[in-house]
């Protein structure tokens, strides 16, 4: 063994064997077939375990990726034993061991050349376990617990019994020690910062200013400054040996929940619950910088050694590394996807050639942070849940809005980008529609404003139409166009005159509850709004109300007109989709079978299908007669947001929380309803994944896709917009599969 380790390429092949084994562990350990017919198959083609084995194996599918980094090419490791969330992750000064600590209570230390535990795990006597962080010289390891105790120890002391700092009266979100290590840090959720001396287990200063829980804290290079981030929007700077904020900074929209000032103590960087991360000039206190890009809230951020990088991780699953040595322009970062589960901290180590990250799916992962890996520039798309999507009547376009405040616009036939730059706002778009003659887009937003743009230019038409109090969720025009209908959470309708982009003189209309659907009826001269358990009808001319509201199952999410405007079909909570006679008031069908609350309805246009789509991310095509269920579309990876059928009836058009959105060829779809082992690619858009796997007839193991790709997959009849694409493609002839697995290998192969 050791005249082999000094052969060239054989630690290169065990650092790809590493991360080959690490990136594909959920497919290896459950079926070892699928060493071979999965996990090879969507290895790193650069990597030399992809180049010595994939040569010598046959009848297996082959993949191409577009816009997106390589499979499991960054990722080196994954750490399980936790059995709740881990919240936290530390390295040691001298970066060979890890400490975590846990939701299950206790605090891990890993070997990092192992990947086992290093000692016994140190079992927290008060409640989950926030926060740890090691002091510069490894003398103490701290932890912050939910019952607000501080706890400080010996990193690797077998039965030690922690030092137990006592004062805070609720949960320590975050602990950290000063550059020194003669001071510790701890931020609560009793709005207090507390500093200690960790030798003497003393208390040393009391920091009181905030008015809402304290999530995390961070000391200067020099250790002259404390920063603490809070709930209530701000963050605070602290002088050394005082206990009063000399300077507090204002962060717009929500708590700042990561904190870290950069090695040359120039820049402050924070991450937030608008999904932004901010740069901020120490210097001058304001921000000189915003980077986009998270799709919810950034729950952590740290600077790399040298300063030059920065590591993000957030409740979007995704730990992302961003370059920030250069001040201007867009910044695009490397992603490493990989977790299934909120990421709730992400660090490097201190050489700067690795990051650790800690998620809710109770792993830590360990990536490698060199910054020369060939990464695909991503796709023009939306990088954040897409909430709405409608389509325009001549069939050629396809508008769409997104937590990630822009509004864009899609051919239909080819999914490419017709309008760019994207439409801009400043809050995450809920709702769009597109007047009937294609020219004027409405998108409505958090900042309770609904906007008019040309559809062919881009340009903003006229000033923002107000008069909601809360955000506007929905929106829908009238047939002619003339009227414009907006629905808010201030459980309000208001009518817009499209041509004067004034109020209209009826309205605004009320409504029990947050509205979440509103609809013309085909003829405009009925408006329906779906809110709570009511479905309410007035007369859209002068607001009188046809009849008394329809009493349905649930909260409704969305509502439809059929063509004739005799039914009206409702959707939310209650897990079935209904269908409304619109004179009687009577329940005349029930849409039951998807297993998750539904989010959007909608008639086909010749009023003989119905779709649904739903939070356990499929669509269902049933047809309006009898509600028998016609098909059910696999694909996206989390819930389905919003449905429309084109205006030929053909085709069906999606969105996601995955970030994508799909349109399907109805037809197709209806035609390819079984699996195939000769066709295992068409089947994936009629039977989906089952915890990443394709499944046979008799639930044999056919295929597994690793996490990171499942929201990308490219398929048949279906035409994917997304910011990544990957297709996976079939070899000449069969593919292997179940017990002739074996046929895929053509000869014996040695290695080093």
């Amino acid at each position: 063994m050791r005249h082999q380790v000094k052969r060239t390429g054989v630690s290169q092949f065990l650092r790809d064997a590493n991360s080959f084994v690490a990136s594909s562990r959920e497919a290896i350990e459950r079926s070892a077939p699928h060493i071979y017919l999965s996990a090879l198959p969507f290895a790193a083609k650069d990597s030399l375990v992809y180049k010595t084995f994939a040569p010598h194996c046959t009848g297996v599918v082959s993949i191409e990726t577009l816009g997106i980094d390589r499979h499991g090419g960054q990722l080196v490791t994954i750490l399980t034993g936790h059995e709740g969330a881990v919240n936290s992750v530390a390295y040691s000064p001298n970066g060979l061991f890890i400490a975590s600590g846990s939701q299950d209570s206790t605090v891990r230390i890993w070997d990092i050349r192992t990947g086992e535990e290093a000692t016994s795990p140190l079992r927290s006597g008060d409640g989950p376990v926030y926060s740890v962080a090691y002091s510069p010289h490894a003398r103490h390891l701290a932890y912050g617990t939910e019952a607000g105790i501080v706890c400080v120890c010996s990193p690797l002391a077998k039965q030690e019994i922690p030092q137990r700092l006592s004062g805070h009266s609720e949960a320590v979100y975050s602990v950290i020690f000063s550059p020194d290590g003669l001071v510790l840090a701890s931020a609560s959720r009793d709005r207090t910062v507390r500093l200690w001396n960790p030798d003497a287990g003393q208390q040393i200063s009391l920091l009181e200013g905030h008015t809402d829980f304290v999530l995390a804290v961070a000391f200067s290079p020099d250790g002259e400054i404390l920063t603490s981030s809070s709930n209530d929007s701000t963050i605070r700077l602290w002088h050394r040996g005082e206990n009063r904020s000399y300077r507090y900074l204002r962060c717009p929209d929500g708590s700042t929940n990561g904190l870290a000032i950069s090695p040359d103590s120039m820049t402050l960087v924070s991450g937030s619950n608008d999904h932004l991360i901010r740069l901020w000039s120490m210097q001058d206190r304001k921000v000189v910088r915003i980077l986009h890009g998270h799709s919810d809230l950034v729950q952590s951020v740290r600077f790399s050694p040298d300063g030059h990088f920065l590591v993000s991780a957030g409740d979007d699953a995704s730990v992302r590394l961003w370059s920030v040595r250069d001040s201007e322009g867009d910044v695009h970062p490397i992603l490493f996807d990989g977790h299934t589960d909120s990421v709730n901290f992400a660090t490097f180590s201190p050489d700067g050639l690795y990051i650790a990250s800690a998620s809710d799916d109770m792993s830590i992962r360990i990536w490698d942070a060199k910054s020369d890996h060939s990464v695909g520039q991503p796709l023009h798309a939306h990088h954040g849940k897409v909430n709405s999507v409608v389509i325009s009547a001549q069939g050629t376009l396809i508008v769409s809005g997104s937590d990630d405040r822009s509004v864009r616009v899609w051919g239909v036939l080819t999914g490419d980008l017709r309008l760019a730059p994207p439409l801009r706002h400043t809050h995450r778009v809920f709702s769009v529609a597109i007047s009937p003659d294609g020219h004027i887009i409405a998108s409505g937003s958090g900042d309770h404003a609904v906007w008019l743009w040309c559809a062919h230019t881009g340009a903003v038409i006229g000033k923002p139409l107000q008069g909601h109090k809360s955000s506007v969720d929905t929106l829908a025009f009238s047939s002619d166009g003339q009227w414009l209908a907006s629905g808010s959470g201030d459980c309000t309708v208001c009518i817009w005159v499209v041509a004067s982009r004034q109020a209209s003189t009826v309205g605004p209309l009320y409504c029990c509850r947050e509205v979440g659907g509103v609809a013309f009826s085909p003829n405009g001269r009925i408006l329906a709004a779906g809110a709570s358990k009511h479905i309410y009808l007035w007369h859209s001319k002068s607001g009188l109300s046809v009849c008394e509201p329809l009493q349905t199952y649930g909260e409704n999410h969305s509502i439809s007109f059929s063509l004739d405007g005799t039914k009206i079909a409702s959707c939310g909570y209650a897990f079935k989709a209904y269908v409304w006679n619109v004179a009687t008031g009577q329940c005349v069908l029930t849409l039951d079978g998807h297993n998750r609350s539904l989010n959007s309805v909608a008639f086909s246009p010749d009023g003989c299908l119905i779709g649904s789509g739903s939070s356990d991310r499929t669509i269902r095509l049933w047809t309006a007669e009898t509600g028998a269920q016609v098909v059910t579309l696999y694909g996206h990876s989390e819930c389905v947001t919003s449905i429309a059928f084109t205006p030929d009836g053909r085709s069906i058009v999606s969105c996601s929380n995955d970030e994508t959105i799909r349109v399907w060829d109805i037809e197709a779809a209806r035609s390819a309803t079984s699996v195939n082992t000769r066709d295992l690619i068409a089947a994936l858009s009629t039977t989906g994944l089952c915890n990443g796997w394709l499944l046979g007839p008799r639930d044999e193991l056919l295929l597994w896709v690793p996490p990171d790709y499942r929201a990308h997959l490219s398929l048949p009849h279906n035409t994917l917009i997304s910011r990544r694409r990957i297709t996976i493609n079939a070899d000449a002839g069969v593919l292997h599969a179940g017990e002739d697995w074996t046929l895929c290998w053509q000869e014996n192969v040695h290695i080093y």
